[in-house]
């Protein structure tokens, strides 16, 4: 009686060889791999949201690293007696068209022959801003 079936303790039924997964099971697999890729899609929001923000302020940094690096290699106008303020408004930046950029300088401040030159840049609508400061010697 070697292929006899086998009987299953306290049940009276015979046991048989199950080939398969039931329809439960693969309803609880599919709702265990539903949640954990929900999961990851949240997750995904999030960083993609702190990726662009990043994005954006990386940018703002650079943008103004590189008009104080142009007011450094063109100097200070010559005969600046009163404070000097351009502005650079949203769209008129090549590559950065949620960005505005507004370079200050201020000379003899904080003594004479000494120029203050800040670059300030803003964007998302002035909802966030950096600022660039330092100082230039007069030629």
């Amino acid at each position: 009686m070697a292929n006899s079936p086998k009987r299953l303790p306290g049940n009276s039924r015979l046991a048989r060889n199950q080939q398969g997964l039931s329809l439960l099971e693969i309803v609880i697999a599919m709702a265990v791999v539903f949640l954990a890729m929900l999961g990851f899609a949240g997750f995904s929001v999030v960083a993609h949201t702190g990726m662009s923000a990043s994005e954006k302020m990386t940018r703002a940094v650079t943008l103004a690293q590189e008009k104080m690096e142009d007011v450094k290699r063109g100097g200070v106008p010559s005969g600046l007696t009163s404070p000097l303020s351009t502005t650079e408004s949203y769209g008129s930046i090549a590559g950065a068209l949620q960005h505005q950029r507004t370079l200050t300088i201020i000379p003899h401040h904080p003594m004479p022959g000494l120029h203050s030159v800040t670059v300030q840049m803003q964007w998302d609508k002035g909802a966030h801003s950096t600022s660039l400061k330092t100082y230039l010697a007069s030629d």
